[in-house]
């Protein structure tokens, strides 16, 4: 460590005292996201010290390895395999690697290498023999969390947040005052979520299904009791370095009892790895085609189709995640006030451990422009919007299965018609209970 003084003078240099080996690594890996990447946290530092312990590089890279960083993985598990070529444990984690970076021959020729060892268990054995995942086939991987927390709102009815709009009439601008059901409503409200996720992985293909259902209640506030439910099945296939795909999603959201809000969408998109400044990176693009209907009010129902740009960085525990989208929501019946409405959504999202959980901070911008003007009443106006959110996000595992977390969120939308300005701020803590 290089000492200054003022004005940048150097003193000297003092070493820094290095961190010594640990007798031993664990040898089960943990089974939640947010303790295997607390455990890699805790690997920092330890290359040189343990330069010469293939167990040590045995560990990291299974860290890797379940944490989806393949090329990562490898070169840990090489390095194990190096130090002591006869660990099974560390070949059949390389061979997993190899599998997924697309080395199906070299991937395959480990496993049976294994496969012949006579040191190997029978049971063990018998469950590579029958594990075509390791050959180039996987069977299904499943996962699932229960979510319940408590809350307060600030506009649980997205209200807007004047209680008056002007209308233009022939005689002049009237404010009319808006009722009592276009107020907003704040209060407290029970944030309940259950989500379930199963994947099934082949030679060079990948199908990932998931569904989540969530459910917003408060007592004091029936009518606007949210459930929404989201499902997705996710098709991957491996070309080259990269990946192609496409994914069916649906969304319904109920709000009082009523269905308020469907879609139904198709995306396709191309991505591919880039390696930089010791990130472990993904890029690509995709297109998008949506249906969406408003069951109360057909009139407002349109089809947006729209083009994505994105990026995903990862260095050890820590994730950063960049998001783009333009596109344009055309309307079913041309009726619709406002026309066609372009759309500009940007989005990034970003974790980090902090103590011996993870911080996740999220950010949202987006701007809606009609093409027509939105209604004579309300100033003869091309309606624009704004629309900026945000959340702060903090959990904290009490054990492999159990986690504390609490979060606050905020959305501010602004309009050049007052009618659609609004906000809303909400706070919630909870447990959160998960499993495989």
């Amino acid at each position: 460590m290089t000492v200054l003084l003022g004005g940048g003078v150097v003193l000297g240099a003092v070493a820094a005292s290095p961190l010594p080996c640990p007798g031993a690594f664990p040898v089960i890996p943990p089974t939640t996201l947010q303790a295997r990447q607390q455990a890699l946290v805790e690997l920092k530092g330890l290359e040189e010290p343990c330069r010469e312990r293939a167990d040590f590089f045995a560990w990291q890279g299974t860290l890797l390895l379940l944490l989806q960083q393949p090329q990562a993985a490898a070169n840990a598990l090489e390095k194990a395999l190096m130090l002591d070529p006869e660990l099974a444990g560390a070949q059949l984690d390389y061979a997993q690697a190899l599998a997924q970076l697309g080395e199906q021959d070299a991937a395959k020729d480990l496993t049976l290498t294994v496969l012949g060892r006579p040191d190997i268990p029978q049971t063990l054995h018998d469950w590579l023999a029958n594990q075509p995942g390791l050959l180039g086939e996987r069977g299904w991987q499943t996962s699932w969390t229960v979510q319940s927390m408590l809350g307060h709102e600030t506009n649980f009815n997205s209200a807007p947040s004047s209680n008056l709009v002007t209308l233009t009439l022939l005689g002049g601008n009237v404010p009319v005052t808006l009722s009592q059901s276009m107020r907003p409503e704040a209060g407290f409200a029970l944030l309940n979520t259950g989500a379930m996720e199963a994947v099934r992985q082949w030679s060079d293909s990948q199908l990932t299904l998931e569904a989540d259902v969530t459910d917003r209640t408060s007592q004091n506030h029936a009518d606007s009791n949210l459930q929404w439910v989201d499902a997705l099945a996710l098709w991957s296939h491996q070309l080259g370095e990269g990946s192609a795909g496409g994914q069916a999603s649906t969304t319904r959201l109920w709000m009082g009892g009523q269905v308020l809000y469907e879609e139904n969408t198709s995306k396709f998109f191309v991505d591919r790895p880039l390696s930089w400044s010791g990130l472990e990176c993904r890029y690509g693009t995709g297109a998008e085609y949506s249906l969406r209907d408003y069951p109360t009010d057909p009139i407002l129902n349109g089809v947006y189709t729209g083009m994505e740009l994105g990026m995903g960085c990862q260095k050890g525990a820590s994730m950063v995640t960049f998001t783009g989208m333009w596109g344009v929501d055309q309307p079913q019946n041309p009726i619709r006030l406002g026309g066609d409405q372009s759309r500009d959504d940007f989005s990034v999202t970003a974790s980090h451990p902090l103590g011996p959980g993870m911080l996740i901070l999220l950010g949202q911008w987006s701007r809606l422009s009609d093409q027509e003007v939105y209604s004579p009443l309300l100033g003869g106006m091309v309606r624009g919007i704004i629309r900026r959110g945000g959340r702060l996000e903090y959990d904290y595992p009490l054990s492999t299965h159990w986690t504390v977390l609490g979060y606050l969120d905020t959305l501010t939308q602004d309009s050049n018609i007052s009618l659609f300005t609004m906000s809303d701020q909400a706070i919630y803590f909870g447990l959160r209970w998960g499993g495989k």
